[in-house]
């Protein structure tokens, strides 16, 4: 099923139009623990869904930890389910260890549970909270590139890493 919003965006006086095209399909997802939390959309304009954790734990500063979520989910074939931090985790001092999570589509097996790797980047020790919403996910089209080695690109040379700033 898909959806067309129309937003109006103004700027300077200029008026355009913006229609989001937004996809609808179903998440097939297996909770491992009574503990788990259903992922679910906080608002009707969010394009990430929220994931918790199903266990408390104590993250001294500098300490990183897994936590479980008690989800597999199972990503919808051509597409893959990125993890973020949630915004809110900045103020706490916490933030996924590796900074975005990539959930390919075939990590769907049994025991393949999504896991949050935390990291308390804070002065403070921080307590997440069993159920806490630590981080979102985003479905993705998948799009596979095949490589091919050339002996030159035709590109001109901009300098180099971090020339422009």
């Amino acid at each position: 099923m898909t959806v067309v919003n129309e937003r109006v965006w103004t700027e300077q006086m200029k008026v355009t139009r913006l229609k989001i095209k937004v996809v609808n399909m179903q998440i097939s997802f297996r909770r491992l623990s009574p503990d788990a939390v259903i992922p679910e959309y906080k608002t009707t304009g969010a394009c990430a869904f929220d994931i918790a954790v199903t266990e408390e734990k104590t993250l001294q500063p500098g300490e990183r930890a897994l936590l479980s979520t008690g989800l597999v989910v199972a990503v919808p074939t051509g597409h893959a389910l990125l993890l973020f931090s949630r915004s809110s985790n900045a103020k706490k001092g916490i933030r996924l260890s590796n900074s975005v999570g990539v959930v390919d589509q075939d990590y769907c097996g049994p025991t393949d549970e999504l896991k949050c790797a935390l990291h308390n980047f804070g002065q403070e020790p921080y307590t997440v909270q069993k159920g806490e919403r630590v981080a979102q996910g985003l479905i993705v089209p998948i799009a596979r590139g095949t490589f091919t080695e050339a002996a030159e690109l035709n590109a001109p040379d901009r300098g180099g890493f971090g020339t422009t700033g």
